[in-house]
């Protein structure tokens, strides 16, 4: 059975993960990190690069860059920490320009004291009476030490990402149909035909702007929205499902549990505990 709890700041979120179940190729619109703690370790891929978590190696992930952790057929739960970070504050606090990426390369160097830290910080997370603006700060300072560990990364080539204003007017149009209709079903074929293409064009156009594929980036978008849904609103999750054009409440917990590891219950449950 997976599990979760979350803790919320001004720099994200970050989850406390214990997870068994594969996640799909997905994104998010935070920049990402991902620290083993024990257990499965899984094998993750960011873009099409494989990454080797453990004890010596974390995981940073870029805003709307696509990936996926695969879990073996044992059934071993792995236990992560995993960083939800606003990309606008953390360009904010390491003074790098707007659009910057903030990983040149997805393996962050976890030394044995980071590590250590990474526990110790596991342990204030799971004692509730313990949680507050400390912990809020020692979050911040440990983000900081993931940043440091990740530089010297940095200064390499960024992984093929441009800012926004650069994109082609077409790929800029058919992100904001998807935006207006995310509550709608999709058709990927009208979108290519609203913006002036043929599906293959339109497909192989937006992978080469955004580094993900329309399905991928389309799915982000529904995420986000099914999240948003689950911590503000009272609905039931048959009618999150339906606001969100699934045809069955089973459909959405599969979808759910794919992209995030955990069902849309238990996700609830811990985006409206009191920490």
């Amino acid at each position: 059975m997976s599990s979760i709890k979350l803790f919320r700041g001004g720099f994200g979120h970050v989850s406390v993960l214990n997870v068994m179940s594969d996640l799909v190729t997905h994104a998010h619109p935070e920049a990402h990190v991902i620290i083993w703690l024990e257990g499965a370790t899984g094998r993750m891929t960011v873009g099409d690069q494989p990454v080797a978590l453990g004890p010596g190696l974390a995981v940073g992930i870029n805003s709307l860059e696509p990936h996926s952790h695969a879990f073996a057929s044992d059934g071993r739960p792995g236990l992560f920490l995993a960083f939800y970070i606003d990309p606008d504050w953390a360009r904010l606090r390491r003074g790098l320009p707007a659009g910057a990426p903030l990983f040149a390369d997805p393996a962050i160097p976890m030394d044995a004291w980071l590590h250590r830290a990474a526990r110790h910080l596991f342990d204030n997370l799971c004692d509730e009476s313990g949680l507050g603006d400390l912990v809020d700060y020692e979050i911040e300072r440990f983000i900081d030490c993931l940043f440091d560990a990740a530089e010297p990364g940095r200064r390499r080539a960024p992984r093929g990402y441009g800012a926004g204003a650069s994109r082609d007017f077409r790929v800029r149009k058919a992100i904001e149909l998807m935006q207006a209709n995310i509550c709608e079903r999709i058709c990927f074929d009208d979108v290519a035909r609203k913006v002036g293409l043929s599906r293959a064009h339109f497909f192989s156009l937006f992978k080469e702007q955004m580094q993900l594929t329309p399905n991928v980036y389309w799915n982000t978008l529904r995420m986000e929205e099914a999240r948003r849904q689950l911590q503000t609103s009272q609905d039931s999750l048959i009618s999150v499902a339906c606001n969100l054009g699934f045809t069955t409440p089973g459909n959405f917990s599969r979808f759910f549990r794919d992209h995030v590891g955990v069902p849309p219950i238990q996700y609830r449950e811990a985006a409206r505990a009191p920490w």
